[in-house]
């Protein structure tokens, strides 16, 4: 009760605190986020090692076993080649964003894992910055996006706790190499997505386990242990970040899914949703801001795996070291019902009442709003940058006209859903940034290229650009509100 009051209190002071001046100091950002893996291609240019995802799509073949398709991401929107990337930064330009969000190869740098960094790979990620800034177009640099070189993963990935030195290492490299130009880092990108949800269902066509792939809570509790291991590496780059003193900040990208009890008046249900919003959205922001797991979520953990035993010193070590920020992933809301069956208790359903189904789930903008909100409210209102926020609803919303793309349904739920932002904003919550997902169709992991996300569209056989009714709406929307008002 008393702790509650103390947040309660602390967040109407930050409130306060985020005067309109003390805003305008920090100019907003605007921009749309990538991932290396999904739009780079070259995976063999330079002398980079092999990812995961490289043997998943190349040897595993794992698009094939999931979607149907013999896709890889060896070309994507070929993003590595310097004059493809040219004219894409002309893009941002004409759209009007001054951030780009982006991950960084690790295995471009570190082509098996550790030992000394590639110059190539430093060279060309350098050569990119450059050509970002040059165009008024801040780099914010994504140091995980779940494509870990396959040395690693061979040794156990995030599961070994080897890891977080690893990821020390490359971290480290990042900061000394680009931090004078990069102002923004992120550490590690939806490590819940990455843990608990799509390895998973990758590693259950590796092993050829249907068992592994499972939603239960056996499985979730080993998963909890490399969760545990990517927030351990998340804070010791933070705190290494800081003691090079570098002029900039350093923050992590955690996906939130609002829970939706199935049946509101039912308390079954309703335990439900608050079990899994424990899981997913509350697993990592309590750790971050208040030192602990989500009590609930961690005894049901415990009680099916006993080695998850996190030492006071681990949760010291996450919670001395909090991001400079909370990058927030936002795309739907999710239904819940209760299951005895299902992991803890609660089966995620794929539940979606709209006309014309998105492929992340029913388009609830409101949403938004009180996740934004919450952030406030709960946990002492921290600088937001809303990292990743998109949709796609298939073909029928892909219309190809002469130089057009036509997808209203697209547009549409971007203008809501910025407007839900602002809206927040309006309201006290410390947002400072906007990336849309995203500025180009990519390669949608275990999808392939089955899913378009993109304002401009790409044929991935010509790697032709075609603008979309979208990007011209991001746009309208960027020029009618530049400060983020």
């Amino acid at each position: 009760m008393l702790r509650s009051s103390i947040l309660s209190v602390a967040a109407a002071f930050a409130t306060l605190l985020i005067s309109p001046s003390a805003r305008a100091e920090t100019p907003f950002l605007w921009g749309t986020s990538t991932a290396a893996y999904q739009v780079e291609g070259g995976w063999q240019a330079d002398g980079k090692g092999l990812s995961n995802w490289d043997v998943y799509t190349n040897q595993v073949k794992v698009v094939q076993s999931v979607s149907g398709r013999p896709e890889t991401g060896n070309v994507a929107d070929d993003f590595y080649d310097r004059p493809r990337y040219l004219g894409d930064i002309q893009l941002m330009k004409k759209l009007g964003t001054n951030a780009f969000r982006f991950s960084i190869a690790w295995s471009r740098i570190f082509p098996h894992g550790t030992g000394t960094p590639d110059e190539a790979g430093l060279k060309h990620y350098s050569q990119f910055i450059d050509d970002l800034r040059a165009n008024g177009i801040e780099p914010v640099v994504t140091i995980y996006h779940w494509d870990m070189p396959q040395a690693l993963a061979d040794k156990g990935g995030w599961a070994n706790p080897d890891s977080v030195r690893w990821y020390a290492l490359y971290a480290d490299t990042l900061f000394r190499e680009f931090g004078s130009r990069v102002k923004t880092f992120i550490t590690v990108n939806e490590p819940f997505v990455d843990l608990f949800m799509i390895q998973p269902a990758v590693q259950s066509v590796v092993k050829r386990d249907p068992s592994v792939g499972l939603l239960t809570t056996r499985n979730y509790s080993r998963q909890a242990i490399a969760a545990h291991h990517i927030l351990l590496a998340s804070a010791t780059a933070i705190r290494d970040y800081h003691a090079q003193k570098l002029d900039g900040r350093v923050g992590i990208t955690l996906n939130f899914t609002p829970t939706i009890p199935e049946q509101g008046d039912d308390p079954a249900d309703r335990k439900a949703a608050a079990m899994e919003d424990e899981a997913q959205n509350r697993w990592f922001l309590d750790a971050i801001y208040k030192g602990r797991y989500p009590p609930d979520v961690l005894q049901a953990y415990q009680a099916a795996n006993p080695e998850f035993q996190p030492s006071a010193a681990d949760m010291k070590l996450i919670s001395d070291n909090p991001p400079d920020f909370l990058g927030a992933n936002y795309y739907s809301p999710a239904y819940v019902r209760a299951d005895p069956n299902a992991a803890l208790g609660a089966n995620w359903l794929s539940t979606n009442p709209d006309k014309v189904p998105s492929f992340n789930g029913p388009v609830r903008p409101e949403y938004l709003t009180e996740l934004l909100l919450r952030f406030r409210d709960q946990y002492g209102n921290p600088p937001v940058l809303v990292t990743e926020n998109g949709a796609g609803f298939g073909e029928r919303d892909e219309q190809v006209a002469g130089d057009i793309v036509r997808d209203p349904l697209r547009a549409d739920y971007i203008r809501r859903h910025v407007e839900a932002m602002l809206k927040a904003r309006q309201e006290g919550a410390n947002v400072q940034g906007y990336f849309l997902w995203s500025l180009l169709d990519n390669f949608e992991w275990t999808a392939g290229y089955g899913k378009r996300f993109g304002i401009v569209r790409v044929d991935f056989d010509t790697q032709k650009r075609t603008l979309k009714e979208s990007f011209f709406g991001y746009r309208k929307l960027i020029a009618d509100h530049p400060d983020g008002r």
